[in-house]
C-alpha cells in the first residue's frame, strides 16, 4: 500500500467496515468462575430444577389447608406438630390431618402440605413451645400454595436463562451456579495491546524533560479494555521512527488479536504509523475519517488480526475509542449486541463553535429529567483537551453542516451503559 493523504470517509461506512470484518474469537469450555466477562458461545441447558424440591418461603408450618378452613380468633384449628425441619435437612413424615411440620425458610415442604402458615399467624396455647408433640392453634385460613415455592418454579431444568452472545456477569454468574452449571462454553477473552507512540510521552514515573508530557492515552485505553474483561499487554511507549513501531507491534500482532496505537497516524514528518503498516503488510479499512475530534483515525487487517491506530489527541482517543474500538472488539468477543445505546435528548449546554462539514461527536453529560434525557455539552471541545471527557457519559452526534441549539432534540450516545440484549 502506498502512504498518501486519503480522503476521509463518513462515520457510519467506517463503522460499517469495521464491524463487517470483525468475528467472534474460537469458542472454549472453561469453568463458570472463570468465565467472567466472557461472552457465552452457547446459551447452556440447566441440568437441574431450582429450586430442586418444594420449599418454604418463610419461618412456619406445613400444613393441609383444608384443615384450616374457618380458623378465626374465636374458632382457632388446633395441629399438632409431628416433626421439625430446617433448612438443608429433609422431613422424614407425611402431614396428615390434624398435624402439622415446624417447617424454617429454605427448608423442604414435607409430603401431605400443600400450604405453609408463617409463625406470626400461629398462636401457642398455654404449654406449648411449637415444637415436635406441642399443639399451635391457626386463627387465619390458609390457602394451598400459600409461602410455598414449587419444585422447578423459578428455573425449570432444561431451560436457558443465560443465551449465546450474552455477557457473564455476577448475576448470570448465580443463576448458572444455582442450578448446578460447573462450565460453559464462551468465547475466549481478547488478546489486546497498547501502544503510545511519541518521542514526547513519558510512560510511568520520573521528572519531565523540557517538552515532555506524561502519557495518559496508554493508561486511559488499558483500563477501558481490562474493564471490558478482556486480556491487555501494556506496551507502554515507543518513539516516532517506523523501525521502533514496526518492533512494537510484529510481536504483538504475531501473538495477540488486536493492536491499538495512539499518535504518529497523520500524514506529518513523524506520523510514522501509516509507514509501519506498511512494512507490516497490513490491508487498510480506511485512512481517516469525516469527524471530529479523530480524523485521522486509521484501521488495518492482516488475516484475522486488527490494528487501530487513534490519533494522539486524548479526546480524539476518548471519542473514537467508543465509537469505533470498543463495539469492533466487543463482536469479535462474541457479544450478540456490540454496540452503544443510541437515544434521543433534549440538549441543555452546548460549546460555542459552529458548523463544519464533518460529524462532530460533543463530549457531554447526560441524565434523565422528569421522565426525559437531557444532555449538556457546555464544555471545551478542543481535542486536546483531556479534561473535556472527566465526567462525560455520553457524545452528543452533531451531523455535517448542522448547528444545534439549547431546547432542539440531539442524538446521544451514552457511553457508560452497556450495550443490552435485542429485546431488553
Amino acid at each position: 500500500m502506498a502512504v498518501r493523504e486519503a480522503e476521509p470517509i463518513a462515520v457510519e461506512e467506517a463503522r460499517r467496515r469495521c464491524f463487517e470484518w470483525a468475528s467472534p474469537r474460537e469458542v472454549v469450555r472453561v469453568p463458570l468462575v472463570e468465565a467472567v466477562g466472557c461472552y457465552l458461545a452457547r446459551g447452556p441447558e440447566l441440568p437441574e430444577d431450582v429450586p430442586p424440591f418444594d420449599r418454604s418461603l418463610k419461618d412456619g408450618y406445613a400444613v393441609r389447608a383444608a384443615d384450616t378452613a374457618g380458623a378465626s380468633d374465636g374458632t382457632p384449628v388446633s395441629l399438632i406438630v409431628i416433626e421439625e425441619v430446617a433448612a438443608g435437612g429433609w422431613p422424614t413424615r407425611t402431614v396428615e390431618p390434624g398435624t402439622a411440620v415446624r417447617t424454617m425458610t429454605g427448608a423442604p415442604v414435607a409430603p401431605g402440605a400443600d400450604a405453609v402458615v408463617p409463625l406470626e399467624n400461629v398462636r401457642l396455647p398455654e404449654g406449648s413451645a411449637g415444637r415436635e408433640g406441642d399443639r399451635i392453634e391457626l386463627v387465619i385460613p390458609a390457602r394451598a400454595g400459600d409461602e410455598i415455592q414449587r419444585r422447578g418454579d423459578d428455573l425449570p431444568k432444561g431451560s436457558s436463562p443465560v443465551g449465546a452472545g450474552e455477557r457473564l456477569g455476577p448475576r448470570e454468574a448465580a443463576v448458572l451456579a444455582t442450578a448446578g452449571v460447573l462450565e460453559v462454553e464462551v468465547v475466549r477473552r481478547l488478546r489486546v495491546a497498547v501502544l503510545s507512540t511519541g518521542d514526547e510521552l513519558l510512560s510511568g514515573p520520573g521528572p519531565l524533560r523540557p517538552g515532555q508530557i506524561r502519557n495518559s492515552n496508554g493508561p486511559m485505553l488499558a483500563a477501558m479494555m481490562r474493564m471490558e474483561g478482556w486480556d491487555v499487554r501494556d506496551l507502554g511507549q515507543c518513539s516516532d521512527r517506523v523501525e521502533s513501531v514496526v518492533q512494537a507491534v510484529h510481536g504483538a500482532l504475531e501473538s495477540g488479536d488486536v493492536v491499538v496505537t495512539t499518535g504518529a497516524v497523520s500524514v506529518g514528518d513523524y506520523d510514522v504509523v501509516p509507514h509501519a503498516m506498511e512494512r507490516l503488510g497490513m490491508k487498510l479499512l480506511f485512512q481517516k475519517v469525516a469527524i471530529r475530534p479523530g480524523k485521522p483515525m486509521t484501521v488495518g487487517v492482516k488475516d484475522d488480526r486488527i490494528w487501530f491506530a487513534l490519533p494522539g489527541n486524548p479526546a480524539s482517543t476518548f471519542v473514537t475509542a467508543h465509537l469505533f474500538l470498543l463495539p469492533t472488539l466487543r463482536k469479535m468477543a462474541g457479544a450478540r449486541v456490540w454496540d452503544a445505546l443510541r437515544t434521543i435528548a433534549v440538549l441543555k449546554g452546548r460549546p460555542s463553535e459552529g458548523p463544519i462539514p464533518l460529524t462532530r461527536y460533543w463530549r457531554a453529560r447526560v441524565w434523565l429529567e422528569a421522565g426525559r434525557a437531557v444532555v449538556d455539552a457546555g464544555r471545551e471541545q478542543l481535542s486536546a483537551a483531556i479534561s473535556s471527557f472527566l465526567g462525560a457519559n455520553a457524545l452528543v452526534e452533531v451531523p455535517p453542516g448542522e448547528d444545534p441549539r439549547v431546547g432542539e432534540a440531539v442524538a446521544v450516545w451514552w457511553l457508560d451503559v452497556p450495550p443490552a440484549p435485542i429485546g431488553y
